[in-house]
């Protein structure tokens, strides 16, 4: 299961696009935090590609049925 993220390092923009651009699997986007509310939203193979080109802030899950692209503002990160 992949699980990257740009805090610890571990984030692989190439490697994440490589994964996303072959799966089957359900896509979702969030933008914050969950426990502030942030929901995960379902969004297109296209804009999960371009959310992992241009978010600095990334973070990437995958479980056994979807993967999750969550984003974070700098604010987030105060």
């Amino acid at each position: 299961m992949l699980k990257m993220s740009f805090y610890n390092g571990s984030l692989d923009r190439a490697k994440a696009r490589e994964i996303v651009a072959a799966t089957e699997k359900a896509l979702k986007y969030r933008y914050g935090f969950a426990y502030r509310g942030a929901e995960a939203v379902p969004i297109r193979k296209e804009k999960a590609l371009e959310v992992i080109r241009k978010e600095d802030f990334l973070d990437i899950d995958e479980t056994e049925t979807e993967i999750v692209l969550n984003a974070y503002s700098s604010n987030d990160m105060l």
